[in-house]
């Protein structure tokens, strides 16, 4: 399969999100990285309600297995 490998480089948390509820949500902090399988569909990444308003960036690579 293919995933999507990303890794929060801007920002201190940010809250993952799947749109069909393929998993449960998660909290990612700076400099950490995770994985969404591209099988999970749409999935929303946005900054947790502690930042701010800050900026967030992410860096994401495409791993096919």
């Amino acid at each position: 399969g293919i995933f999507n490998v990303l890794c929060l480089v801007e920002g201190d948390e940010i809250a993952v999100e799947s749109h069909a509820a393929a998993f449960e949500p998660f909290h990612v902090r700076y400099a950490e990285v995770f994985i969404v399988p591209a099988a999970v569909g749409a999935y929303t990444i946005r900054p947790v309600s502690n930042t701010g308003g800050k900026k967030y960036a992410t860096i994401k690579a495409y791993v096919r297995h």
